[in-house]
């Protein structure tokens, strides 16, 4: 597992596995310019490793709504990327959760793209989810 840190952030890729998990200190606000920083940072390792699967851990959010600038930046660069899976960790806050879910899942549905996102409840429930696609990948795999 290579762990690097950005600012307030901190990802973890595990190329074996395809993924790569952002963790945001509970600190930061997401109408900070540093949470908008550490977005364009993340899209940028999410290019550079080629990752199809990404956890999202807002841990305890320290509040704020996401802004125009950081949807416009999503919304821009999310079909450059190589993402298959989108996975939320669930947080102590249910509300920020669930509406986080649904403005990523508004935005794969609205610009169509082949992302699929879900709330769970732990990194190995996120783990068991993408080794799925693999899972049926090589079910379905012809030897020959």
């Amino acid at each position: 597992m290579d762990v690097i840190k950005f600012g307030l952030m901190e990802l973890a890729h595990d190329a074996d596995s395809n993924m790569l998990s952002a963790q945001w200190s509970d600190d930061l606000s997401v109408e900070s310019a540093q949470f908008l920083q550490s977005i364009v940072y993340l899209f940028k390792v999410v290019q550079e490793r080629n990752v199809a699967n990404l956890v999202v851990d807002s841990g305890v959010p320290a509040g704020g709504v996401l802004t125009e600038e950081v949807l416009h930046y999503f919304v821009k660069h999310i079909s450059n990327t190589p993402l298959q899976k989108i996975a939320i960790l669930e947080s102590p806050d249910y509300l920020w959760d669930n509406n986080l879910y649904q403005v990523i899942q508004l935005l794969i549905s609205n610009y169509q793209l082949p992302i699929k996102v879900k709330l769970l409840k732990s990194q190995a429930d996120c783990l068991e989810w993408f080794s799925q696609s693999w899972e049926m990948l090589s079910a379905n795999t012809n030897p020959l």
